[in-house]
């Protein structure tokens, strides 16, 4: 198309600037005799006029067709927020569940991959997780087998927590247990999925309920309640890799 476009306007311009050379080169070959049947000045103006016009016209149907490109170019994306750049998109929810954690892996429940962390400072948790909404499983939070308890009235679970983990897990599974286990150097964490309790008290295989390679999953922040401060020990999975610390981020960062 642009080629097409290029080159008929090549030839209208041509004609516009340079009639006779353009006559010539165009018609004037297939005559026996071109000079004899030259065309006079009335038919070169006149050719000068059409080939003017056409260029008008060349020139109006690109300026149009540029401006509905540009109308049509997609927006722009929004910038992401604070809470996008440390946990991606969508939103996480928070477990809003008081957290007794094992100090070792449960039975038949599968530990989900822990995204990363955030310690709480002296001032307490970021002020950004009291907007986020609280987890919920298909609407409900009184699910049986729910990860701990609820907090007191008037209050939230990252009130008493030290920091909050970040874990994905499939999106019909919900959190039922953690494990922390605290030495003077590191600090190990691991969180297991599973559905809930059947109604009927009957046994689910949570490992085949809940795979780790499910195709939809749910961001989660876990609150973690700690013996003692953080302070110098390295966060670890329960396999001793290293955790990766996320830093809090504010709109205006």
């Amino acid at each position: 198309m642009g080629i097409v476009a290029a080159t008929m306007g090549g030839v209208l311009f041509w004609g516009l600037v340079a009639p006779r050379s353009n006559w010539q080169s165009l018609t004037g070959w297939s005559l026996s005799d071109p000079r004899t049947n030259e065309p006079g000045a009335f038919s070169y103006g006149l050719r000068r006029l059409v080939s003017a016009i056409g260029v008008l016209a060349l020139v109006g149907v690109l300026i149009a067709a540029s401006t509905t490109f540009v109308l049509n170019l997609p927006d722009a994306a929004p910038p992401r927020s604070a809470v996008h750049n440390m946990w991606g998109e969508p939103d996480p929810q928070v477990v809003n569940r008081v957290v007794q954690p094992l100090t070792a892996a449960p039975a038949g429940l599968p530990e989900m991959p822990i995204i990363g962390y955030q310690v709480f400072t002296n001032s307490g948790a970021p002020a950004y997780l009291s907007r986020l909404a609280n987890y919920t499983l298909l609407g409900k939070t009184d699910m049986a087998g729910f990860i701990g308890n609820p907090p007191s009235v008037g209050f939230s679970a990252i009130d008493s927590a030290s920091l909050v983990v970040s874990v994905r897990g499939p999106i019909l599974c919900m959190p039922r247990e953690a494990v922390v286990i605290e030495t003077d150097k590191t600090i190990q964490i691991g969180i297991f999925y599973g559905v809930p309790d059947a109604a009927d008290g009957s046994a689910v295989d949570q490992v085949k309920e809940c795979p780790k390679d499910a195709a939809l999953t749910a961001s989660l922040l876990v609150p973690i309640a700690l013996a003692g401060p953080v302070g110098d020990r390295e966060l670890q999975a329960l396999d001793g890799s290293k955790l990766v610390k996320v830093p809090v981020l504010t709109d205006d960062n």
